[in-house]
């Protein structure tokens, strides 16, 4: 029997670190539709479950227009489907993986939308004891880019949670790029650090349980990486468990 998709900000999303750390290729919708769904997952399941909920429900947790809603729906799924997340090195002489994120979606014609996460997803959303990364859903709700997203998905991964001390983490630029799909976007540092680095900063700031200060390094005169330091956002203490 299908369970029903619940749609509560504080359900935690939990992934393998192997997952955090893979190339993703997705969208905003995508994304946070892949959240979502691995947030109905509870502790004690031992089997990926199939969900179902109403197209309008998923249309009013995430904001949605509903003009063309049932289209666009549609056409996210198709793309869902399509999604893949890339384990390993980055180099492909190295041992690799692609897994697609979902298994199955199914449209019932009456506003009833079923999805299934795909097999190969089991050993990295289920029983996890080890090496993963979790989070509560409404860090990532107010996040309006699927940069943001990931990026604070990335920093989360290495956070110990410390109330009492900041964290500092470097990244290669390239690194980062690979991480967050876009070696062949903004090839220009400039783009990118404007258009994926600073405003994931800035909407994890303005949303999320951490605080983050970045800055660019250099390597003579290149930007080669970048430095985060993370500590709690005073304005989500109360949050804070």
């Amino acid at each position: 029997m299908n369970k029903l998709v619940s749609f509560k900000g504080d359900h935690y999303t939990v992934i393998a670190n192997d997952i955090i750390k893979g190339k993703q290729v997705s969208t905003l919708q995508q994304a946070r539709f892949i959240r979502l769904m691995i947030a109905q997952i509870a502790k004690q399941d031992t089997e990926l479950k199939t969900f179902t909920c109403r197209i309008q429900d998923f249309a009013n947790f995430f904001n949605i227009a509903s003009s063309n809603l049932y289209s666009e729906v549609d056409s996210l799924c198709t793309e869902l489907l399509k999604c893949q997340v890339h384990v390993g090195t980055g180099n492909p002489k190295k041992p690799w993986k692609k897994i697609n994120w979902f298994g199955c979606a199914e449209y019932d014609g009456n506003g009833n939308l079923t999805l299934r996460l795909g097999e190969q997803m089991r050993p990295y959303v289920l029983e996890l004891n080890k090496w993963y990364t979790q989070y509560q859903l409404k860090e990532i709700i107010g996040i309006k880019s699927v940069y943001g997203i990931r990026l604070y998905e990335i920093l989360t991964c290495e956070r110990t949670k410390s109330r009492y001390r900041k964290e500092v983490f470097t990244y290669e630029i390239q690194k980062l790029r690979e991480m967050l799909a876009c070696e062949d976007k903004f090839k220009q540092i400039g783009q990118f650090k404007e258009k994926v680095i600073d405003r994931a900063v800035r909407e994890i700031n303005d949303h999320t349980d951490i605080l983050v200060c970045h800055e660019y390094i250099k390597t003579g005169r290149k930007v080669t990486a970048v430095l985060f330091e993370l500590s709690i956002n005073p304005s989500r203490q109360k949050y804070i468990l």
